[in-house]
């Protein structure tokens, strides 16, 4: 009903609203999370490298505005907020072209399919069942989403020349770190518990490493996962806490000076390799051939395939699936990485 609704009434709009002429006006869309934004970055920089002309603006969440902050691709980073404000700003702006990149928000493609633009283009079946307002819904081929945001960006003409997950930090944002030894994050946490390593796990592998390797260990998570943090950190020898609070920018200028990130598949591995920092991911319930390391050379994978048939993703109340890597494969790797 609320689909047939918003259709309707952005039918009933459009023929009112003037449709802009091509002028390598850009907006792109990437409103989800941090993962989903870095994954957008080899896209816009790709678009910019063909189009060194064209006025590029990016569509964004919270987060997103962290994660793009600096970027050199970008002339315009618009927050989603506001609806009727915002759309007023982004008409005004005479946008011809809009690449959705990817967006959870309901209301976000409605919005911008009354900007006027000569061109929507998308990916079909992701859209919360709003396709019909795509003007180019593009097939789904359950590619790598880096490779389906980048074929996104190929429609306009855009040549892949780059696939490397990009972030942009000034030097006065980088503190150094007095280190005697080398530093060891421990990523335990995850939005969705069903893509979680066993905390049992992590203790073993952090008790491991503090045995047999002169390092440091760190347990890195979001004030939400703080209970599961203190409960690694207390099992393990000299173990600290990253503070929970900080602004994701701080959390990228600490990982700049890490020596190896071990984490669950989250936004903190893609900012990893975006950083280019050694990386372990841990992936069972989810496929890293779609949504893992790509294009990262200093980022690794380890996998063990879903455990039940179907799998039940996010109704999942016990991941079985994690008890298949062991903290020795994760520790043997751990020290491939650090030698």
């Amino acid at each position: 009903m609320k689909n047939r609704l918003l259709q309707w009434a952005t039918r009933l709009i459009r023929p009112f609203l003037k449709t802009h002429p091509q002028k390598n006006r850009i907006l792109i869309v990437s409103t989800t999370a941090l993962g989903d934004t870095l994954w957008a970055t080899p896209a816009i920089e790709n678009i910019r490298n063909t189009f060194p002309k064209a006025y590029i603006a990016v569509l964004t969440s919270p987060i997103g505005m962290q994660v793009l902050k600096h970027n050199p691709y970008i002339d315009q980073l618009y927050l989603l907020k506001k609806p009727f404000s915002l759309w007023k700003r982004l008409y005004a702006e005479q946008f011809d072209t809009i690449l959705l990149l990817h967006a959870s928000q309901r209301f976000t493609l409605p919005l911008i399919s009354i900007l006027g633009a000569t061109r929507i283009i998308g990916t079909k079946g992701i859209n919360k069942g709003l396709d019909s307002l795509l003007t180019h819904p593009l097939c789904n081929h359950h590619l790598h989403e880096i490779v389906r945001r980048l074929e996104i960006a190929e429609t306009i003409g855009a040549k892949t020349t780059s696939q490397t997950l990009s972030f942009f930090l000034k030097p006065n944002e980088i503190s150094p770190l007095e280190k005697k030894r080398p530093l060891i994050a421990l990523h335990p946490g995850s939005k969705d518990p069903f893509k979680r390593w066993p905390k049992e796990k992590f203790i073993e592998l952090g008790c491991n490493l503090k045995a047999k390797l002169s390092c440091d260990i760190v347990i890195t998570g979001t004030k939400d996962e703080l209970k599961l943090m203190k409960e690694i950190q207390e099992q393990i020898p000299d173990a600290s806490l990253y503070p929970p609070n900080c602004s994701l920018r701080q959390f990228a200028s600490y990982l700049t000076q890490v020596d190896l990130l071990i984490s669950n598949d989250t936004g903190p591995v893609h900012l990893a390799s975006a950083l280019n920092r050694p990386t372990i991911a841990l992936y069972a319930s989810t496929n890293p051939a779609q949504c893992g390391p790509h294009h990262a050379p200093n980022t690794s994978a380890i996998f063990k395939p879903p455990t039940c048939t179907p799998c039940a993703k996010r109704k999942c109340l016990q991941p079985f699936c994690f008890l298949q890597i062991s903290s020795n494969e994760v520790f043997e790797k751990a020290m491939q990485k650090i030698n």
